[in-house]
């Protein structure tokens, strides 16, 4: 009997998969017999091999994405009665990131073409209230940065890019993370790499350094703790932190990731070149745009299809998985109720994904492209 690929239920093609270098199994058996699990020489590791790579000058390593994200608004002062304008196309963490710091998210359209936030609806939504921007890289796409950037320099206003699917993109040709004011990254399960969950936050400034990292550890800069070999808390604790920080064995496991990124970056543009070469000018979908200057890492692909319901279908049928990432944030009820959004409520009702991942053979990807090319001459 055939084996199974480790992605496959039933010899079908999943839209996810997850990239774990051998030596990762190795290298936590190594933290767990150490006996030191908690946050340490690996997490020290781990942010010194991160600043190294995509030269970002300071790094906190977090307990997630989203953990990265509410330590971010919080080191920037954001509280009841704030408001931060943001990307409703987007997991809600995003914005739910917003709401647990008692503030509010107001929704700036997005770019159809993009996905991502449109600079000229950000400018439409700032308000006396406005304390920051949130944007997201969709799909690893990087956003308009210069124009939000400008954006925010008008206002006086710091700007989170929430960089989930964007590790090892570049914008303009430097990484996501080595310019800008607070830039969050994801190590969740599916991403590209991961340490079973996990975040980073990056940021060029020491100052929102500084503030970031107590807020990761219960107000207290881990870095700067008591010598004491009885007490190492400080005197004076005035802030109010949070439980973020990263244990050794999550960070153990990022290591061995980020030591072997090259790998699942390569197979993923490989992947989105051809999806862009293959699928480009179809009638029923429609590509991104992505633009040249820029370098995106295919965290997913996303498309838009005529008729969604009736593809997903069509493609289920010939054992290949097609999903809906995000769904307009706008529509649950936490978030208040549904805006006059125009590119969003397009996007929200045709966008699909194409699987993109680490174990899609060449044979798997002919497969997809040949059903999408199908689905369009139905």
């Amino acid at each position: 009997m055939k084996k199974k690929k480790p992605y496959e239920i039933g010899g079908e093609i999943r839209s996810w998969s997850v990239y774990v270098p051998r030596e990762a199994g190795r290298e936590v058996n190594k933290i767990l017999k150490s006996k030191w699990l908690n946050t340490g020489k690996q997490e020290t590791k781990l942010r010194q091999a991160f600043s190294k790579k995509f030269h970002t000058p300071y790094c906190a390593a977090t307990s997630s994405g989203t953990a990265s994200l509410r330590a971010s608004l919080a080191a920037l002062g954001v509280g009841p009665g704030d408001e931060v304008v943001s990307t409703p196309y987007t997991f809600i963490a995003t914005n739910t990131s917003i709401l647990e710091q008692g503030a509010k998210p107001v929704f700036a359209d997005i770019n159809y073409d993009t996905l991502n936030i449109d600079p000229k609806s950000i400018k439409k939504k700032i308000t006396p209230k406005t304390k920051a921007i949130m944007c997201v890289h969709y799909g690893g796409n990087a956003c308009d940065m210069d124009t939000i950037r400008k954006i925010g320099r008008e206002y006086n206003l710091p700007i989170i890019e929430d960089s989930a699917h964007a590790l090892g993109s570049k914008y303009k040709g430097r990484y996501i993370g080595e310019t800008g004011d607070i830039i969050t990254f994801s190590f969740q399960v599916v991403k590209i790499i991961t340490s079973g969950d996990g975040g980073m936050i990056a940021t060029p400034k020491k100052n929102y350094y500084e503030k970031i990292k107590k807020y990761v550890w219960y107000g207290i800069d881990r870095d700067r703790k008591k010598k004491s070999i009885i007490d190492p808390l400080p005197e004076k604790i005035d802030i109010l932190g949070f439980k973020y920080n990263m244990n050794d064995i999550t960070a153990t496991m990022a290591l061995a990731g980020l030591k072997h990124i090259e790998q699942p970056l390569a197979q993923r543009r490989k992947i989105g070149r051809l999806y862009r070469r293959e699928l480009d000018n179809l009638s029923k979908i429609r590509l991104l745009h992505y633009p040249k200057e820029n370098t995106p890492n295919y965290q997913i692909f996303p498309v838009h299809v005529k008729n969604r319901m009736a593809f997903a279908k069509f493609m289920r049928n010939r054992g290949i998985f097609v999903v809906i990432n995000n769904r307009r944030n706008d529509r649950y009820s936490i978030f208040g109720r549904k805006q006059n959004l125009p590119s969003l409520k397009k996007a929200d009702e045709d966008t699909i994904l194409l699987p993109v991942h680490s174990d899609l053979t060449d044979r798997d990807v002919e497969k997809i492209i040949d059903a999408v090319k199908k689905y369009d001459k139905t």
